[in-house]
Formats: C-alpha cells, structure tokens, sequence
C-alpha cells in the first residue's frame, strides 16, 4: 500500500505539472506552440499551419481542432488558450468542466510583450520557457537596425487599409526609424484617390503576397500598382503583423537586415 500511495502521489504531480493544453485560435497557438512541450499540446486551432503563423512549423503532426465545445471536450483538456478564439457558449462550457481558460491581451506596442509572455508562461505553468523568450525577445530588439532613417512610411493593405501609429503595426515600423506618414489613429480605409495624394518616401505592404487577398481589391487598381511601383517599398513579414506578440521582434530584427529597394 506504501509504494501504490507513492505511485498516485507521483502521477497526480505529474498530472498537475504536465497539463493537457489546447489553442482555439492562430494567436493563441503561437504562445502554445512557443511556450509549451509538444507532448502536452493536444490541440491547436485549425488555422496553425497558414502562412501567417509564425510557429506553423511546429504544429506539423499535431492535431488540429474546431472551436467547437465536442470537439474540444473529446481531447479532455486541463487548459484552453484563446485570444479572440472561442463564444460565450463555449466559454461557458469549458468553465462548466472545470477547464481552465488562459485568455491572452492583444497588445498595443512591442513594450508590453514581455509583461504579456511572462503572464502566460506563468498561466502555462512554464515560467523557464517564458523567461528564454523573454531573452531571445530583448536580443532581437537590441539587434534592430534602424533602416527607416526618418523617412516616412504608408502602410497599405490590399483592402486598402492603413494603420495609425498608435497600433502594434505602426509601432513596429518606428521601431526601424520609420516616420508614419499619417497621425491618424487606429486602422483606417484609404480609396485609391486618397492613397495617390499622399507621398510617402517608402511604402510597408501589408499581406501583399497573400494572392486570395488580392483578388479583387482597391490594392490591385493600376494607379495604385503603380504609384507602390515608383517607390521604395518592402512587404511586412505577415508573422509579425497577423497576431500581436513577441515574436514580432523576430521579424523586425531579419527586415532590418534588409535593403528597401
């Protein structure tokens, strides 16, 4: 009876210190997959593997998993991380299980990124892991070329949206020396008239290599096209701008090795 007490106490740690984890949406699953050991990751959402997924290498081989409470439940997971991933309904379910949900803030600027992660390496139970991130993350901004020079940039979607410079987007073009071409604030709709007035020195594209994204939009009109064409430009790694997180820095650090033609 004293080794079979032993063996329970030891799996019930186990058990405590090894939690079942699943992601619900592509930003959550960027804490999991960047922060969690593979063998507690037992589902992640089903967008993990899409271009703009910065760890998309690392959800190969693992599950991928509906936001739907059946499917979530059959895992039998200890915790659910969820950024916007994940109604009310299902949230209510997963509490009603006695699920734990780790629900992670979208960020503003890449100075709240370290508070973010130590916050959800904590909640992960992986405080170590959170802390090497952490460091790898510092290094990368410290690594930062400032290739901007003072010149301005106009970020441009396809959907012909524009970023102000109090969003994660607009930080992360100053922190290569850029000046934001616009002051206004928030994402915001620019037609083609109204793109081809301003005069940025250089053009950030936003998702211009996404080709489903460029189908029919203000981003493909011929004076547009053009008017990119005749000035410095660079396409904004879609890692780093689709989720607003750590890992961002490692993006900026490889575009500022870059030459903006």
């Amino acid at each position: 009876m004293g080794w079979l007490a032993v063996l329970i106490a030891l799996w019930a740690s186990h058990a405590i210190a090894a939690p079942r984890v699943v992601s619900l949406d592509m930003c959550a699953d960027q804490y999991v997959l960047g922060l969690v050991p593979r063998d507690q990751i037992v589902g992640v959402s089903m967008r993990a593997q899409l271009p703009e997924s910065f760890y998309r290498d690392r959800a190969r081989g693992l599950r991928r998993v509906p936001s739907k409470s059946e499917a979530i439940l059959a895992l039998a997971p200890d915790v659910v991380v969820r950024t916007w991933g994940g109604d009310r309904k299902l949230l209510d379910r997963l509490a009603k299980s006695g699920i734990k949900v780790i629900t992670i803030n979208d960020l503003q600027n890449l100075d709240q990124a370290e508070g973010e992660l130590l916050r959800i390496g904590a909640e992960l139970g992986q405080p170590r892991a959170a802390q090497a991130e952490v460091q790898r993350f510092h290094a990368a901004m410290d690594a930062i070329r400032p290739i901007g020079l003072g010149r301005s940039v106009l970020y441009y979607t396809p959907g012909g949206y524009t970023a102000g410079p109090d969003t994660f987007t607009g930080d992360f073009l100053t922190r290569l020396s850029f000046r934001m071409e616009s002051q206004t604030k928030g994402f915001y709709f620019l037609s083609p008239e109204v793109l081809l007035s301003l005069k940025p020195d250089v053009f950030a594209l936003g998702f211009y290599d996404d080709a489903y994204a460029m189908r029919r939009v203000p981003g493909r009109h011929p004076l547009v096209r053009k008017a990119i064409e005749r000035t410095p430009h660079f396409t904004v790694p879609a890692t780093a701008i689709a989720c607003s997180a750590w890992h961002a820095a490692y993006d900026l650090q490889a575009l500022s090795m870059t030459t903006i033609r």
